[in-house]
């Protein structure tokens, strides 16, 4: 039975972190499990998992707006359609 183990460390920066990580992966670590958060961190450079907030803005955003306006057209001409002759009591 393997026994997983989870370890949280913090640093005073980016570089520092990211010497962390070269030790990690030159200590043959699967860095592929590691996840790495950050402040105020530009989302210049490519790392494996990598999912940013405009990202999922653009991911969601096209297919909200796709179900959004399908969903609109539906009920918005079902709901307010009145008949002429209909007349309330």
């Amino acid at each position: 039975m393997t026994e997983e183990t989870n370890v949280v460390a913090i640093y005073p920066g980016h570089n520092v972190a990211e010497e962390a990580v070269s030790k990690l992966r030159d200590a043959s670590f699967d860095v592929t499990r590691l996840s790495i958060i950050g402040k105020d961190y530009h989302t210049d450079e490519t790392v494996v998992g990598y999912y940013t907030s405009g990202e999922r803005m653009k991911y969601w955003g096209v297919r909200g707006a796709l179900w959004g306006g399908i969903r609109g057209l539906l009920f918005g001409a079902g709901f307010s359609w009145f008949p002429a002759s209909v007349r309330y009591w």
